[in-house]
């Protein structure tokens, strides 16, 4: 048997005000949130003959790698960096550079910490630290 009237609800009501400033504010301020706090986290620690990387903040992880040295260092900094004091660090090095040193806080102190372990390749490929 065939009803003689069918009501549905309509898609609208799904739009509504509220819904929208969720979605479009508040779902990205919470993510804003947990990204800020992510970053807040990672923590790079330099030894003599180690580098220790920490980050995540529910998902934490350490890594270790060899220190052996530098060769050449430089720094980048957008206008926002200028302004806030915070750049990436490239970083020319014996071996494989595996330490993301992008969007670091004063980019120029670890730059000046990274000239002090410098080394020199000799006649005979032999690494002399400065």
């Amino acid at each position: 048997m065939e009803p003689n009237y069918v009501a549905r609800k309509s898609v609208c009501t799904v739009l509504s005000f509220w819904w929208i400033v969720g979605c479009v504010l508040i779902i990205p301020l919470i993510i804003l949130i947990f990204r800020i706090i992510t970053v807040k986290q990672y923590r790079v620690e330099f030894y003599d003959d180690k580098i220790i990387t920490y980050s995540g903040l529910i998902n934490k992880s350490k890594k270790q790698v060899v220190f052996m040295g530098v060769t050449g260092t430089s720094v980048s900094k957008t206008l926002m960096g200028q302004i806030f004091n915070y750049g990436d660090v490239s970083v020319d090095c014996v071996g494989k550079w595996d330490v993301d040193t992008c969007g670091i806080k004063n980019p120029k102190g670890l730059e000046d910490y990274l000239q002090t372990k410098i080394v020199k390749i000799s006649q005979n490929n032999q690494f002399i630290q400065m």
